[in-house]
């Protein structure tokens, strides 16, 4: 009879152990993904010499950011965390540093860029990409992602690593729409990347409130905008441009 005990005891908590695992670990539903998001400022730029100032003081020509995604159940948040190092920060480039909140129930974001120092939000509905899978996995941050390709504006081409554990079908920015968590993006003829350096799953985190400020804006006014303030700018302004436009 103790025998008996025993087992059902020991059967009953592997059946809790493994349903906190697979809620947790297999299934995270809320917590935070913090990005390294690395530029070769001079190849973006066609090595520009007036750019080899600023190469020189920092010592490299990759740009390194830190930014953060808050994911709850219907609600996800992506903005910056930081710079790395003191002379990281090469000229401010337009919608370098954005914000992007997602409404998971609405499939709605809120964006805010900034253009010449002013801030613009732009609300609209989330990117629809299409996506083909592949074969090929890589381990990010301690998750075993699958590969997916994309074309962005039908000539952009993009290299993204999901993890299928994940439910929420978002990533850094602005991409989503693959059947996990986008852990790593590449950019490769922009010469720019995000990948997940730490996976922290968190419970009772405080509901996520939309980023609000001035000058709300439409997608397609805020296309005109840069094109009438970022794409004409000399030499720079194209690539400028469709970086703003990730």
């Amino acid at each position: 009879m103790k025998k008996i005990a025993f087992c059902a005891f020991a059967l009953l908590g592997l059946s809790g152990w493994y349903h906190a695992f697979s809620q947790t670990d297999l299934f995270f539903k809320s917590g935070t993904v913090e990005y390294e998001r690395t530029q070769n400022i001079m190849a973006t730029f066609n090595h520009d010499p007036r750019l080899q100032g600023y190469v020189d003081k920092k010592g490299s020509e990759i740009y390194t950011s830190f930014f953060t995604l808050t994911i709850l159940p219907d609600q996800t948040l992506y903005q910056f965390s930081k710079n790395n190092g003191r002379y990281n920060q090469f000229p401010e480039m337009p919608a370098d540093i954005n914000t992007v909140y997602y409404d998971l129930k609405n499939k709605k974001k809120v964006v805010q860029k900034n253009i010449n120092g002013k801030e613009y939000t732009i609300t609209n509905e989330a990117r629809n990409l299409e996506w083909k899978l592949t074969n090929e996995r890589r381990t990010i941050a301690g998750y075993d992602c699958r590969r997916a390709n994309t074309l962005l504006f039908d000539s952009i081409y993009v290299v993204a690593f999901f993890c299928d554990k994940f439910i929420p079908q978002i990533g850094p920015e602005s991409f989503g729409g693959l059947p996990g968590l986008i852990l790593g993006l590449a950019i490769p003829n922009e010469h720019i990347s995000w990948f997940a350096k730490k996976v922290t799953p968190l419970e009772n985190l405080p509901k996520i409130t939309p980023p609000i400020g001035a000058n709300p804006i439409s997608t397609s006014e805020f296309q005109t905008l840069l094109e009438t303030k970022v794409r004409p700018i000399p030499k720079f302004g194209f690539t400028m441009y469709k970086r703003a436009l990730l």
